[in-house]
This record gives C-alpha cells, structure tokens and sequence, in this order.
C-alpha cells in the first residue's frame, strides 16, 4: 500500500510502509545520520544505486515470449564427434 505526496520542492513521491527487522532500521538511521538529510532519502538512495546495473524492466518482461526459433535448443551433438584429446 502507498500514497502519493509531494515533497518540499513539490515533486510527486511515492509514501511506502516496509515492515523491516530492527537491525535494519538501526542501519538506515545510523547511515541517514551519516550521509543526511533523512532516512527516506537515505534509504532512496541505496535502492536507486542497487538498480542502476539491473536492465530496464521491459526488456525482463519480454524474456521467453518471443516466438521464434532463436529460442530452441540445439540438439546435442554425440560424443563420438568430439575432438580426441591427451591425458595430462
């Protein structure tokens, strides 16, 4: 469950309510205490950084749906045609 608001600069913002353990909570606010200005925009941050390398969501969605033969699996190939190689 989430409400939109606006923050000071009038930005719309998603208001979320994670249950999190007190050990996490404890990091959130030493790290907001540290690096400022708040644990929101602390842990925001972090969740920001952990996705900067995931691909665009869209591209996940598609895996698997395209119908086509790119994605078949070649049969294997028998043994009996592999190159001969030397005991080390």
């Amino acid at each position: 469950m989430y409400d939109i608001i606006h923050n000071q600069r009038g930005d719309s913002v998603s208001q979320i309510c994670p249950y999190i353990d007190d050990d996490v909570q404890e990091t959130a606010r030493i790290g907001a205490k540290e690096k400022g200005p708040c644990q929101s925009s602390y842990v925001n941050e972090i969740l920001k950084k952990s996705n900067e390398d995931r691909p665009p969501n869209e591209l996940l969605m598609s895996l698997g749906s395209w119908e086509d033969d790119l994605m078949e699996v070649p049969e294997e190939l028998p043994w009996s045609l592999d190159m001969k190689r030397k005991t080390l």
